[in-house]
């Protein structure tokens, strides 16, 4: 961020030493223009003049645009320097068009001028000064990309030229040619229409949201670069003077996990951060059916997953069980559904994931799928102080199982569901997480069956 402000800062320093350089060059030439009667220095005053104007303009508009997002602007002010760049084009065009009409009026009336050396000495000034100018203005430019001062840089850079033209103009003058000075400054104003022209262009481009050059191609390759995946289907870039915003669109393996796909899109908006001082990456990411020899390579419990994850009306499958009788499986599951669903629409996805699982493979002979809807909350209140008789008959249950675990911690809730218990145990650490599932299981369903108050038990087992 100190480093955005900073840069803001030597763009806006560049923008007013622009109007300066401006203000100098345009008396200078006005002054000697209108001491000489040359319709080509006049020209270049006038040139310089909405130069001037136009400096100003675009020290307002990279103020405005250094301004940080807010609530009705939530891209930022950048499009300010764009359309301070198609006024200059406006005000380029204005001053084409007189300098075309003065020139030929003076060719068609032969009013010429008298060489002079005065005329000479400020088009020389003026193309040292635009030179320098321009350089500093481009080299701001395109450390920083603010637009608004590219068109500056590409103006004084036009100075330059037609300063070269009227000068070249003077010297033909100056050679007995007086004709020189008009054909001079319509020299300067096709050169003004040309820039104008493709500045006009490039301005209207940015604010009708034209994708840059070279971007969705930068953006293909980092995608095609980046491990898991499989395709980038859309790509969309937007530029807001010196912001580049990108959305993409990339496709994963259904099987990608979501910690793993929130990498994948850190890593494909690490690549992308070069393509523009400041960059804002949005990455979509949608999964893609696996492969069918890859499905095949899966395990029942991945490809129930996998499946469960294709139907957008199931939200989880979970507590699965495999059974194995010989060369058959039985697999029983409990999914989670959207709380909208009618008993018969449930049943009939249920019936759909079960067909298709045993489709996967012939050696399932039974699923069995318990149908759940998620959970809502509800305000719970804790008894555990006025509930002795639950806490001991729980303590008594699991002393009596010996499983070798310490539960020291027995709290009693009351919800609209009825009576929960949370019971906090601890045990040796190196048992396995199967063998802790099953102590869990075994502690859950004793007391469900011996206290008849309680309606749900949940068991933290934590490792001593």
């Amino acid at each position: 961020m100190g480093n955005d402000k900073r840069g803001r800062k030597s763009v806006q320093r560049a923008a007013a030493l622009s109007v300066i350089a401006a203000l100098v060059l345009t008396l200078m030439k006005l002054v000697v223009g209108l001491l000489t009667n040359s319709i080509g220095v006049i020209s270049e005053a006038l040139h310089s003049g909405l130069d001037l104007m136009a400096a100003g303009i675009t020290f307002v508009a990279v103020r405005s645009a250094s301004k940080e997002p807010d609530g009705e602007h939530q891209y930022g002010h950048g499009k300010i320097e764009n359309f301070s760049a198609l006024i200059e084009t406006v005000l380029l065009w204005i001053t084409s068009f007189w300098i075309i009409s003065e020139a030929i009026r003076r060719i068609v009336r032969e009013e010429f001028i008298e060489p002079s050396l005065w005329g000479i000495a400020v088009m020389l000034t003026s193309i040292f000064v635009d030179y320098e100018r321009s350089r500093m203005l481009y080299r701001t430019a395109r450390k920083y990309n603010s637009q608004a001062l590219e068109a500056d840089a590409l103006h004084f850079s036009t100075d330059m030229l037609s300063s070269t033209v009227v000068l070249l103009g003077l010297v033909v003058v100056s050679l007995g040619f007086p004709i020189g000075d008009p054909l001079g400054a319509l020299g300067v104003s096709i050169v003004i229409i040309y820039v104008s022209y493709n500045l006009a262009k490039r301005s209207f481009n940015f604010l009708v949201d034209r994708a840059p050059e070279g971007v969705k191609e930068a953006v293909i390759q980092a995608c095609s670069q980046t491990p898991g995946v499989l395709g980038c289907s859309r790509v969309r870039a937007r530029t807001s003077g010196p912001d580049l915003f990108v959305d993409v669109v990339v496709t994963v393996d259904e099987t990608v996990t979501t910690s793993a796909a929130h990498r994948i899109t850190e890593s494909i908006e690490s690549c992308l951060t070069g393509l523009a001082p400041r960059v804002d990456v949005v990455v979509h990411v949608e999964p893609a059916e696996i492969a069918p020899d890859d499905y095949i390579k899966l395990s029942l419990y991945q490809k129930l997953q996998v499946l469960a994850r294709r139907e957008p009306r199931i939200l989880s499958v979970h507590n699965i069980r495999i059974f194995t009788f010989k060369d058959q499986f039985e697999i029983v599951a409990d999914v989670e559904m959207s709380l909208d669903l009618t008993l018969e629409e449930a049943h009939r996805i249920s019936d759909e994931l079960e067909a298709e699982i045993k489709k996967t493979d012939p050696r399932v002979k039974t699923v069995l799928l318990h149908l759940e809807t998620y959970s809502e909350e509800s305000e719970g209140v804790d008894i555990t102080a006025t509930s002795e008789d639950i806490v001991n008959q729980t303590r008594t249950i699991i002393e009596k199982l010996a499983l070798r675990i310490k539960c020291p911690k027995v709290i009693v809730t009351k919800e609209k569901a009825g009576i929960s218990l949370l019971i906090q145990c601890s045990t040796d650490g190196t048992i396995s997480l199967n063998e802790s599932h099953e102590i869990s299981d075994a502690i859950e369903k004793n007391i469900m069956e011996s206290v008849s108050d309680v309606n749900h038990v949940f068991v933290h087992i934590e490792p001593l």
